[in-house]
């Protein structure tokens, strides 16, 4: 089934908008992640950020750097920089963001196996887990609007798990299952997302597409009234070609 377009576009611009522990590649790398792990242990995040970025110069696939330095950014009030460094984390590594998130291994700041060294999800977990759901869930579009619905459902369910009080991976993931023809579980997405956001007219326009497509006439257009209300347009005109077909 194609892509509703309305989607893909909404899909690539929340995207834009936002446009295993690390092998290092040497010694240098080695001593720049040192570095910035003791300059994040003093507070100076401009130097930790610099560091880190210098670490993974030398070592793209070091996630544990990618990850300290989100951490540093949203301390310095860098939200969206933030959250493309843990998009990295988990296209490197999605069970070193998980284990950071749940506290399962030891990931500390410093790296090492020193238990009283300073676990950043421990200590900012109401900043690491909206912003690890929202990468989840960046990566989930991406996903999407590439064609691999799959693998996007696991990203959204990866998003949820981690901030279940979101309503949009709900909403995304009902996309995906939606493009699957798997049509009563999108809509049960988008009842849950609906539950969370109940002033999204798009949510309740999507999930009547979906019931429209399972066969559920009257549903559907019960969605496409209170989309409409809600100022949805696609809807509004859904309603009036209905109106116009019923008079002739």
């Amino acid at each position: 089934m194609m892509n509703n377009p309305a989607r893909i576009l909404f899909a690539l611009l929340t995207v834009m908008l936002f446009a295993a522990c690390p092998v290092y590649a040497g010694n240098e790398a080695a001593s720049y992640f040192s570095s910035g792990s003791s300059k994040f242990d003093k507070k100076d995040y401009a130097g930790a950020i610099a560091d880190f970025t210098r670490t993974v110069e030398l070592d793209p696939k070091a996630s544990r750097a990618y990850h300290n330095r989100g951490i540093a950014k949203m301390k310095t009030g860098d939200r969206p920089g933030a959250i493309q460094d843990f998009i990295r984390v988990i296209e490197i590594d999605p069970r070193l963001a998980e284990a950071f998130l749940d506290g399962k291994e030891g990931a500390s700041v410093r790296g090492d196996e020193d238990e009283a060294a300073v676990d950043p999800a421990r200590v900012y977990p109401s900043e690491l887990v909206p912003a690890y759901a929202f990468a989840f869930d960046n990566r989930g579009l991406l996903k999407y609007i590439q064609g691999d619905y799959k693998g996007a459902i696991d990203d959204f369910t990866a998003a949820i798990a981690l901030d279940p009080k979101c309503a949009l991976p709900f909403k995304h993931r009902g996309y995906a299952k939606n493009d699957l023809q798997d049509y009563p579980a999108a809509i049960e997405d988008y009842s849950r997302a609906i539950k969370l956001d109940k002033k999204s007219g798009e949510v309740y326009r999507e999930r009547g597409l979906a019931k429209e497509l399972a066969g559920d006439t009257e549903g559907a257009f019960a969605d496409f009234k209170k989309a409409a209300k809600l100022g949805d347009e696609i809807s509004g005109k859904k309603l009036k070609d209905r109106e116009v077909s019923e008079e002739s």
